[in-house]
């Protein structure tokens, strides 16, 4: 099989398109929210569904190839991440596959969980590749428009600004209970904003629908040893890759954690790029807060055709509507047609059109200092 080949004769009909198959991705640990349009959300031996990835071209810790995207080419098996390798210049321009290693540079899910997801932490550069040979993982959350809030529509993020690392250490020590999360402020979370996290601040994310984006990397360390009325494995989430208590506490940016501004910095809500009658645009994740990546939401009014362009590749998820881009068919709830990758050349210059009788709702995400 020529994978070169069919890739650009793909590109080539689809005026410079790609699009994915849904990747569902299942946790052990706790239940999904059952969101994720399945009708089974437990998988024997894997535990239940409750992310879908967008875009990956990384997979699970540990595993070869799950969490791996694969592009929706009939008679063809071909992961996103081996795409990249082999048109690095054509999916994501010259200067940036050079710069980045033909990667993409940026992964993004939908999270859905059943329960608040355990407290834990993402390291940062220093210890994810000491531990883990990794990326680290600063990510960032945007809450989606869905009526289930689920039963925990609030997030803990960062630790009260007395707390100490001795009462920490005394509580992973004693890996016993949940009670971590007294010392963990609590948020909560509104539909249409959402929260940038960095890498080495303890979270335990909210059960909204969420959309987030982040560096490649599957690299976490919980902190909660107590999670959905059980006591999980102190050494394979705690200790995955440090060896003891006192090494997990280095992990942890304890200046960001303690800050009293912390929700003020933090707390994201959309900012405003362009609207008009046609169209509104608004960074939902804002390149003003990190380099690592950026995002927008896009709405087009019924029976609109817009001109658009964009500085680099991204990622296209639509949420809500139907419709077209570059004459490939878009429509929101139906995984199948709802993800695509927009290549850099096709990013220039593109058209995209509302076909449907609602607003057509579109998460466009771009990897690291495209907005700059």
């Amino acid at each position: 099989m020529d994978i070169e080949k069919i890739l650009s004769k793909e590109l080539d009909n689809n005026n410079g398109i790609l699009r994915f198959k849904p990747n569902y991705v299942a946790r052990p640990l706790y239940p999904a929210g059952g969101r994720l349009g399945l009708d089974k959300i437990y998988v024997e031996g894997r535990g239940w569904i409750s992310e879908r990835w967008l875009a990956s071209a990384v997979s699970i810790l540990g595993t070869d190839y799950n969490g791996l995207s694969e592009l929706a080419i009939k008679d063809s098996k071909i992961f996103f991440r081996d795409a990249l390798k082999i048109l690095p210049e054509r999916l994501l321009g010259k200067s940036y596959a050079k710069r980045y290693g033909n990667r993409f540079g940026v992964l993004t899910k939908i999270l859905d969980p059943g329960i608040q997801i355990p407290l834990h932490l993402h390291a940062g550069e220093e210890y994810a590749k000491k531990y883990w040979n990794s990326n680290p993982k600063e990510e960032a959350y945007y809450y989606l428009d869905h009526s289930d809030r689920g039963s925990t529509p609030y997030i803990h993020l960062g630790f009260h600004s007395d707390v100490t690392e001795d009462e920490i250490l005394e509580l992973l020590k004693r890996w016993s209970d949940d009670k971590i999360l007294d010392l963990s402020p609590a948020y909560r979370c509104n539909v249409g904003e959402g929260f940038h996290v960095l890498a080495g601040v303890v979270h335990a994310p909210c059960t909204l629908l969420t959309l987030e984006v982040q560096e490649e990397s599957d690299v976490a360390t919980i902190l909660q040893a107590k999670v959905y009325n059980r006591i999980i494995s102190k050494e394979q989430y705690l200790l995955n890759g440090p060896k003891s208590e006192e090494e997990v506490l280095k992990l942890i940016d304890w200046n960001t954690c303690r800050d009293v501004k912390f929700y003020r910095k933090y707390h994201t809500i959309p900012e405003n790029i362009e609207s008009s009658k046609e169209f509104t645009e608004k960074w939902i994740f804002s390149p003003r807060n990190t380099r690592k990546f950026s995002g927008i939401e896009l709405r087009v009014a019924p029976n609109t055709k817009l001109k658009m362009s964009r500085k680099g590749a991204f990622l296209l998820f639509v949420w809500r509507g139907r419709g077209k881009i570059n004459g490939v068919e878009i429509v929101g709830g139906d995984p199948y047609r709802d993800e695509l990758f927009v290549s850099y050349d096709a990013a220039e210059e593109h058209i995209v059109i509302n076909e449907g009788k609602e607003d057509l709702i579109i998460y466009e995400i771009f990897g690291p200092n495209v907005y700059i």
